[in-house]
């Protein structure tokens, strides 16, 4: 029974990471499908430059939440211990980038996974927040601020007392589902092509 409710937990996890913030609150924001514009993903991102401030808001909290919800409160209900909570958060994760409610075509999984470390690995979280913004307001790129965050989260995790061997697999699986949905930042940093969300670069104003 226990492996069976492990296994039911996953599955849930990754069902509730494919509710998608953006899809399903864009007629609440006057919004069609966010994937036919800007970078052409379902993330708060996205959503922030296509409709504006609250619809990015309430699309970076439904999916912190529910990246929460799936890692916390699906395990806890189903009496899934041990490793499965962060098993449960990657799933989650792959649900927001690969949603079976939407062809699997998603977003980048950064909030879900923010969610994820909020319940599970919070002193972590926080060592990688400190990251974004530095990035953030150093260079103006969201998408690098978010990978170097994750990758702060996951050499912070080696040095936060108490992570269990799973938390470790966790934020380097992680890291890398972050990196890789970022490639195409990465190739546009390259080019010279990626947009700057500039009123965050406060060094270059002074």
């Amino acid at each position: 029974m226990p492996v069976i409710a492990a296994i039911v937990a996953v599955v849930a996890a990754y069902l509730i990471g494919s509710v998608s913030g953006s899809l399903l609150l864009a007629p609440m924001f006057g919004q069609e499908d966010v994937r036919a514009s800007g970078s052409g993903n379902a993330g708060a991102t996205n959503a922030l430059r296509a409709g504006g401030r609250g619809y990015g808001l309430a699309v970076l909290v439904f999916d912190i939440v529910k990246g929460a919800f799936a890692a916390g409160f699906v395990p806890i209900l189903l009496h899934a211990y041990g490793p499965w909570p962060f098993v449960c958060g990657i799933a989650a994760i792959l649900g927001h980038i690969y949603p079976v409610f939407y062809s699997f075509r998603g977003g980048k999984g950064a909030a879900t996974c923010i969610g994820v470390l909020a319940v599970l690995l919070p002193g972590s979280l926080l060592f990688g927040a400190a990251v974004w913004i530095a990035v953030l307001v150093a260079s103006g790129y969201v998408g690098l601020a978010t990978m170097l965050g994750m990758v702060g989260v996951a050499i912070a995790s080696f040095f936060v007392p108490g992570v269990p061997t799973a938390g470790h697999l966790f934020v380097v699986v992680a890291s890398v589902l972050i990196v890789y949905t970022h490639r195409g930042n990465i190739t546009r940093m390259r080019a010279g092509e990626e947009n700057r969300f500039e009123r965050a670069r406060l060094w270059r104003r002074r």
